[in-house]
């Protein structure tokens, strides 16, 4: 399974910083955040937070724009094939989160989560459904879309950087539609171990 990051083009050791878990949010501090990325022969012309972000202008000139203009760095990751991600994608399973890594602060322990996984995939939609409690859901729209946070960079396989390219629109023309293309390099890196 590949996976896109944006915002920088390297993933690096020195880069990275481990988990934290935050009393004001349920979304904790470091790792890697990631989206899944849909194979060549689908579209590399998709992707579920770049498609968010260009949504919602704001967040697009809020946390990009400033800093990348029209384009935004990003890197394509694939996970080693014995990957231990806890995917989060029910009721039955946040449960076990909430009875095993058990937080006084918030639903639960990314911190603890981490010593037994490499990371964790969030269902965004399986979290708003009907069977989990309102207040909870509420906690997880936070998230936005479906999501992957590496607790550690060893379950990466190789990444190639790239570089999401958006075609300048007017913000102040709400009908505009934002387009852009992901390209990757062919050219495959391993993290330093």
């Amino acid at each position: 399974m590949q996976y896109l990051t944006i915002g920088t083009d390297e993933i690096t050791e020195e880069k990275f910083r481990a988990i934290q878990d935050r009393k004001d949010s349920i979304k904790p501090t470091g790792g890697l955040w990631l989206t899944e990325q849909p194979e060549k022969h689908t579209s590399i012309n998709y992707n579920k937070w770049v498609d968010f972000i260009l949504y919602r202008r704001y967040i697009f000139f809020y946390k990009y724009y400033k800093y990348y203009n029209w384009n935004i760095p990003c890197c394509l990751a694939t996970l080693r094939d014995k990957t231990n991600i806890f995917d989060l994608n029910s009721k039955k399973q946040l449960q076990f989160l909430m009875e095993n890594y058990k937080s006084d602060d918030n639903l639960f322990k990314f911190e603890e989560l981490s010593k037994s996984y490499d990371g964790i995939f969030i269902n965004h939609l399986a979290m708003m459904r009907k069977e989990i409690d309102r207040e909870i859901s509420k906690k997880f729209q936070t998230f936005d879309v479906d999501t992957l946070l590496l607790f550690n960079l060893n379950c990466i396989d190789f990444y190639q950087k790239g570089e999401v390219i958006i075609e300048p629109f007017d913000p102040d023309i709400e009908l505009d539609e934002p387009s852009y293309k992901i390209n990757i390099e062919e050219n495959k890196r391993v993290l330093k171990r």
